[in-house]
């Protein structure tokens, strides 16, 4: 099982390609949301062009489910040729349960209380563009970062998750940041 991990892509095409080329050989990528629009609190970057990132996402071949954001509109649902259904998603494979949210309405004691209700192995968020890997008890809690507006130490990176390894990728220059074992 290899399972891509982005976040936060925000109208940039340019770097949701950097991040397929990471993806290449999943079987499902999983994205925290906010995916055309720049947002009230994010700059305006060289790139932005949410029209042709709708193209790409239609090219991509690897299956994708994303979890809606607080910037995702419902006009977006109706450029997008994947919908964006709901603020949580739980995906299972291999025995091991994913649950996707973006994260903006959530703290970590609430993600706590999902991820033991839900026995999921993993519970993946978005949000604040700040990657982080932590586990509590039996979960590990991952935010892969934002591929487009990164904050924090500013490394525009996606996660991948291939046997029982959580691998964080700077979509720039393809090193590996960080790595974690479920």
């Amino acid at each position: 099982m290899k399972i891509g991990i982005i976040s936060d892509i925000h109208g940039y095409p340019g770097q949701f390609k950097k991040a397929l080329k990471y993806f290449e050989g999943c079987d499902m990528i999983l994205c925290a949301g906010d995916v055309l629009y720049h947002g009230p609190r994010n700059p305006i970057l060289e790139g932005y062009n949410p029209p042709r990132l709708v193209e790409e996402i239609k090219r991509n071949e690897i299956p994708m489910l994303i979890a809606r954001g607080n910037c995702d509109a419902d006009v977006d649902l109706m450029v997008l040729n994947l919908p964006i259904i709901s603020e949580y998603i739980v995906y299972e494979r291999d025995n091991i349960r994913f649950i996707v949210t973006h994260g903006h309405n959530v703290d970590d004691d609430a993600l706590r209380d999902i991820a033991r209700v839900y026995r999921a192995d993993m519970v993946i968020t978005g949000h604040t563009h700040i990657r982080r890997c932590e586990a509590f008890l039996d979960t590990l809690f991952i935010n892969p970062g934002s591929v487009s507006v990164p904050k924090g130490d500013g490394l525009p990176s996606v996660a991948l998750f291939e046997n029982g390894e959580v691998k964080f990728i700077n979509v720039e220059n393809g090193a590996i940041i960080e790595k974690r074992y479920l």
